[in-house]
């Protein structure tokens, strides 16, 4: 009896080792893509970062601790980037939350035509990135540009003025918050209408009960219920907001409109990698910063 049990106890550990190792086998690919896309260049950079690594003087590579950092914190251009990044990272979250929130109590109503609406409100959000600067940077333009024409047509400019709304890099700014939250509010809206689903009916009928009005609920029933997914919504939104790029690389060529974009001009137009790689980190520290506020909001909510 013992033999046999034995032995049926060995062969289900020689099984269990033989699923083991298959499951390596299928994961060893996987992982090695992981090392070698993501894992190691991001060591690359925290040890670039504390080295003088410039390949445009043609000299070799020296270790010089934090001398990186520390030029980095007193560049007036990453000064500049950092206050613009912080404006646009507020204002467009801030809007995209307002915008999504009263979005999102629409598309959560009965009415006809609703499937079509939250179908339809998708596509900002669906188009790259680049295609919506385009869009917008087209409508902008000077002289035939979508809000030109229009403001013209209104007569709220007079015929002979043609502003260049996209020549001022201090003003750029808030028309790339524009495009942002154009594109971007469908996302949180999809976030806070998966969340007002989630909310009991029960809540409203017993508030209406009790004599509440549009705005008692809203404040005291969807509002409160709706926070982890608002919580989610701002943190996704601003680790998204604080790295836009690709939509300023079509506003403008200023690469002080955003830390990414001056990351981006550092390390691949001027070569200066150790100096980019320093800045890229600073970056992530900020947005980990963040999160970690945004988390532990959630959690003490949630307590």
């Amino acid at each position: 009896m013992d033999k046999t049990y034995r032995a049926k106890r060995k062969t289900s550990l020689n099984n269990d080792q033989k699923n083991v190792l298959l499951a390596l086998l299928f994961i060893l690919p996987t992982a090695y893509l992981l090392m070698k896309t993501f894992i190691y260049p991001v060591y690359q950079t925290i040890v670039w970062s504390f080295y003088h690594y410039d390949l445009m003087d043609g000299s070799a590579s020296y270790y010089v601790g934090f001398k990186n950092y520390l030029d980095v914190l007193q560049s007036s251009d990453f000064q500049l980037a950092m206050n613009r990044t912080l404006i646009f990272t507020l204002l467009s979250v801030i809007l995209e939350l307002i915008f999504g929130f009263v979005s999102a109590l629409l598309l959560n109503q009965n009415f006809k035509g609703r499937s079509f609406f939250r179908a339809v409100i998708i596509i900002p959000w669906a188009l790259l990135t680049l295609v919506n600067g385009l869009t917008w940077e087209w409508i902008l333009q000077p002289g035939y540009g979508g809000l030109t024409v229009i403001l013209h047509q209104l007569h709220l400019l007079a015929p002979d003025v043609n502003p260049v709304w996209l020549a001022d890099s201090n003003h750029l700014i808030y028309f790339v918050v524009i495009a942002d939250v154009w594109k971007m509010t469908p996302f949180i809206t999809i976030i806070l209408l998966a969340g007002l689903q989630s909310i009991s009916s029960d809540l409203y009928e017993a508030s209406m009960l009790d004599g509440a009005g549009f705005w008692s609920k809203i404040r005291y029933i969807t509002v409160p219920q709706l926070i982890p997914s608002i919580m989610m919504a701002l943190v996704l939104r601003t680790m998204g907001a604080f790295k836009v790029y690709d939509v300023l690389t079509v506003f403008t060529g200023d690469a002080t409109t955003s830390i990414s974009y001056l990351t981006f001009n550092n390390a691949f137009r001027y070569f200066f990698l150790g100096k980019a790689s320093a800045m890229a980190w600073m970056t992530a520290v900020v947005i980990l910063i963040l999160a970690i506020i945004y988390i532990r909001l959630l959690n003490k909510k949630e307590d």
